[in-house]
């Protein structure tokens, strides 16, 4: 099996590389690169947008209830612009992976998609009430586009830059591991928001307190992204101008088009709509079924404790299964937990304690390998990458990140659709009483189809996850035979890292 894998690489288009070349690649795939600031600004360069990311779920809560837009021209709005979004995201990772400059590939463009990213994702939170639903589907289009622009080339260029800090394999994993980690924080701190809905003062309308809640979480962008474009740098050896011209427009697309784990991760961030669909509809279930907002906050402390101690055996999980059975196994065991949790019920008794710690414990249990999910989703992307490069001899993660990112985007769109169309099937009426402040509702059936969301949608959406997983073959000896290969790949590059290693260190 080994020597037929080897045999199929050889019809790479390998330029010659000395013995000594070969052994300094091997050698650096084994250094370390990566100092303590390193990780500290990629971290902070994801942690703003995880909690921004975990934040603007909110949005859809947020404008049926207090801009009184219809699900049915949310969805509108959500379907035309993933249709208007396909041509930049077919545009931006062609250029990204032809772009050189002084600052790198992918760094430019980290910076550069702030300031539009800034209108769209403010502006919703700002508009006015009382707009016509036409108004509101013109604008609604209007920012999902013109945020679709800037997240089209920023959110390929953050994937990609991962993949170039380091060629160390096990250095890259430990930096996934650590961000993971610390994404937590991500997901914990706008979960405190709730709090400041349900005991700020009454007389402050809940609008404003959303309002406020988006303008923090988008500094904190800003600023991280910021500090990250300052901090990090590429050390990855890419291919040269002469390089790229004789891989061409049309033998990229068909290489890419033809890779198989490529298409096996589409697939599999497509069914992340099962688990969006849940997410999307968070909101009307703590305030409708259990009551109040400040619910999720409280189940929030208790669900995401076991990733703290599941995470740091990530690597090791890695080295003993496999990082596809580590994660074709994390998402099985989640959709199974997902649908027992679906079966019981969200109202198993007439205590109202006791409901709630049945939906703590349920959660904590659907939740717990959520970190080694992230951990997997990350590292697989990285062996996709080498995947390509071993088959082509060019590096091409920007044009691969930018469909991969088309349908992440996808899945959050439709997520976003069924959303809107089963809050209008169960015809939800959002009511506030004299001060603005919401009121929940006690309709059953209303009710009973808001946990059949929150609680089913993600567990069709793990179960598929992992489904899709099993026929990812960058696994065991294809593996293996991949990394000794791509040492002789970059070798014949001549690019060392050395030199501006120790100039960045005078």
């Amino acid at each position: 099996m080994v020597n037929k894998l080897a045999e199929e690489s050889k019809k790479v288009p390998t330029p010659v590389a000395d013995e000594q070349a070969v052994r300094r690649q091997v050698d650096q795939q084994h250094k370390l690169y990566l100092s303590p600031k390193h990780y500290v600004a990629y971290i902070l360069s994801g942690f703003g947008d995880t909690n921004w990311n975990t934040f603007s779920k909110r949005l859809f809560f947020f404008a049926t209830t207090f801009l009184k837009i219809k699900p049915q021209t949310w969805a509108t709005a959500e379907s035309i612009s993933i249709f208007a979004d396909t041509l930049d995201n077919a545009v931006s990772g062609l250029l990204i992976d032809r772009t050189r400059t002084r600052w790198g590939r992918v760094r430019p463009y980290i910076i550069l998609t702030l300031p539009i990213w800034f209108f769209s994702a403010f502006s919703p939170w700002i508009m006015p009430g009382g707009m016509s639903q036409t108004a509101l589907l013109f604008w609604f289009v209007a920012f999902n586009y013109i945020g679709s622009i800037a997240n089209s080339f920023y959110n390929t260029s953050y994937q990609i830059i991962l993949f170039n800090l380091t060629p160390n394999v096990a250095e890259r994993n430990r930096l996934i591991a650590t961000d993971a980690y610390a994404d937590l924080a991500g997901v914990w701190l706008p979960s405190l928001f709730p709090f400041f809905v349900d005991f700020l003062p009454r007389t402050i309308p809940t609008r404003y307190i959303y309002m406020g809640g988006a303008f923090f979480f988008i500094a904190c962008v800003i600023i991280f992204r910021t500090y990250g474009f300052f901090t990090l740098k590429e050390r990855m050896p890419l291919a040269s101008r002469d390089e790229m011209k004789q891989m061409g427009l049309v033998k990229t697309i068909k290489t890419v088009g033809t890779c198989r784990p490529m298409w096996v991760l589409l697939a599999k961030n497509f069914f992340a709509v099962g688990k969006g669909t849940g997410t999307m509809v968070e909101d009307y279930f703590w305030l409708n079924c259990m009551g109040k907002l400040s619910i999720g906050t409280i189940a929030g402390l208790f669900t995401g404790l076991p990733s703290y101690f599941v995470l740091p055996l990530a690597p090791k999980l890695t080295r003993k299964f496999g990082l596809r059975n580590l994660a074709v196994g994390s998402y099985m065991f989640c959709g199974i937990c997902y649908f027992i949790m679906w079966l019981v019920g969200y109202h198993p008794t007439d205590s109202f304690i006791l409901n709630v710690i049945w939906i703590v414990i349920a959660l904590t249990f659907c939740g717990a390998l959520n970190s080694i999910q992230r951990y997997c989703s990350t590292a697989l992307n990285g062996d996709l990458y080498d995947y390509v490069e071993w088959k082509s001899g060019v590096r091409n993660e920007a044009t691969i990140a930018a469909a991969m990112g088309y349908i992440t985007g996808l899945s959050t769109i439709v997520s976003k659709i069924i959303s809107g169309f089963v809050i209008g099937a169960i015809h939800y009426q959002p009511l506030l009483d004299a001060n603005g402040v919401i009121i929940p509702q006690t309709d059953p059936h209303m009710l009973s189809g808001i946990w059949a969301v929150f609680a089913l949608a993600p567990a069709i959406g793990r179960f598929m996850k992992g489904v899709s997983l099993l026929f990812f073959n960058v696994h065991g000896k294809t593996r293996d035979v991949m990394m000794q290969d791509l040492a002789r790949i970059r070798a014949a590059k001549i690019i060392d890292t050395e030199p501006s290693e120790s100039a960045e260190q005078a």
